[in-house]
């Protein structure tokens, strides 16, 4: 699905949705790597938390750079993947399995949003460059 979302966007999403699959591509690669070196979800994945940190901090440039409303979807799916590792700091007595997956619950909806604004920015501009045709 990642690749398939990346893809559409950065054929149909201009230079915003390029950036965009840049960095899910980015998170979604980086964090497969992290995970294979660093497998324990017993403590606060720091490896994966910058990763994520670094995302948010890209997609929310990504947010005040765009004139599509999509990127503000994804910046907050990235910031509640923060705000787990961070849930993970104040209570470290969050199971394993949780932490993992609420982690990797927010790839989807980031996926989608970007997938879903790609589409309706692309049905907009049709649809007012008719009207100013016309």
């Amino acid at each position: 699905m990642t690749l398939c979302c990346c893809l559409y966007a950065a054929a149909k999403g201009g230079v915003t949705g390029r950036l965009g699959a840049a960095i899910i591509l980015f998170k979604t690669v980086a964090g497969v790597l992290v995970t294979v070196i660093q497998p324990n979800w017993q403590v606060t994945a720091y490896s994966l938390l910058q990763v994520d940190a670094a995302c948010l901090v890209a997609f929310l440039w990504l947010s005040l750079r765009s004139d599509h409303h999509w990127p503000l979807w994804s910046t907050a799916c990235q910031f509640l993947a923060v705000a787990i590792h961070v849930t993970t700091l104040v209570q470290p007595e969050l199971t394993p399995k949780v932490y993992q997956g609420l982690h990797n619950l927010w790839a989807i909806p980031m996926q989608l949003f970007m997938l879903r604004g790609i589409v309706l920015d692309r049905r907009f501009r049709r649809r007012r460059g008719r009207m100013i045709a016309a």
